[in-house]
């Protein structure tokens, strides 16, 4: 695990953060859950993921499409989903993790993750982009 990593994950730890990103020259933490703090970045501040490397809570294959997406160098987590996993293989981003679940739960714990039911069938990082923002304007409605 890299300098950078290992500092991303002591951000996320001392911070209580749900994600910590130390990028090439920046550094970014967040308390909001989901995909929210990703798509602000993709969004808001373009190209700060490139080369950067992520610790987050949580990551199911949504979090991972629009990593990928942003292209990141490196990520650890605490949870992550199998298809996650493979979408970080896919796309050869080195990925550390402390426990490996089947699928990302809600947080009712009575289903699947919003963002991980949306993402099953998809691959491809800029379709999960356009899945996810589609689906978060029409919740806002």
């Amino acid at each position: 695990m890299t300098e950078p990593l290992e500092r991303a994950k002591s951000l996320l730890k001392s911070t209580d953060s749900t994600i910590a990103v130390v990028s090439v020259d920046d550094v970014f933490t967040s308390h909001e859950r989901g995909v929210k703090p990703l798509l602000h970045l993709l969004t808001e501040k373009k190209g700060f993921l490139k080369g950067a490397s992520v610790a987050d809570k949580v990551i199911g294959k949504a979090a991972a499409l629009l990593m990928a997406l942003g292209e990141i160098k490196e990520v650890h987590t605490l949870i992550i989903s199998e298809p996650a996993i493979k979408i970080f293989e896919k796309y050869n981003i080195p990925c550390f993790y402390d426990k490996k679940v089947d699928r990302i739960i809600n947080r009712t714990g009575d289903g699947l993750c919003p963002m991980e039911t949306l993402c099953l069938d998809v691959d491809e990082p800029q379709e999960a982009f356009q899945k996810i923002t589609d689906f978060i304007k029409t919740m806002k409605k």
